[in-house]
């Protein structure tokens, strides 16, 4: 398979399917797809193979987000994006808002943040990244407020850079 939209469909198959039944069914669907190359064009079998993947992320994705480590995770992430919430909010009350100061209080609170996610639950530093990411867009599209734009640019990448950056500092503990 040397196709980039089936390697990009195989990659995102394995990060749905649990680890005992990823080599198996990844198999048989190469081996399929190697068929029915060979049986008929390799464009029809892309499509099957492409079919085959989208067909089942649904399902893979809405049995991942049952399992209850899922909810734990959005769970931690939740409580996180609460705490920069109330960090950014104290902050923004004893400074000026856009105020260029509350982004270099603000940056290492939410690394700490970040920090604490990552040691009770790696994934939740993702979840809140992402979470950021929509809650500043969602903002910076709705809001009549007269931000100025290098604020609200700022904030599109010092938060969920702050998150990273608070799990690599967590990582390199580890290490």
């Amino acid at each position: 398979m040397r196709n980039p939209s089936l390697h990009l469909a195989t990659w995102v198959l394995s990060r749905l399917l649990p680890e005992n039944e990823l080599d198996p069914l990844i198999g048989d669907l190469a081996e399929e797809y190697a068929l029915r190359s060979k049986a008929a064009s390799s464009s029809a079998a892309r499509k099957w193979y492409l079919r085959q993947v989208c067909a089942s992320v649904p399902p893979l994705l809405w049995a991942r987000l049952r399992r209850p480590m899922w909810l734990a995770t959005f769970g931690l992430a939740l409580a996180a994006y609460i705490a920069v919430g109330v960090v950014d909010l104290i902050v923004n009350e004893v400074i000026s808002r856009f105020n260029p100061l509350n982004l270099v209080i603000s940056f290492p609170m939410v690394v700490l943040i970040g920090y604490c996610a990552a040691r009770i639950r790696p994934g939740a530093v993702t979840v809140l990244a992402a979470m950021m990411l929509v809650a500043v867009t969602v903002m910076t599209v709705s809001t009549t407020e007269t931000a100025p734009l290098w604020y609200r640019i700022a904030y599109f990448f010092v938060g969920p850079a702050a998150v990273f950056i608070g799990r690599a500092l967590h990582h390199r503990r580890l290490s």
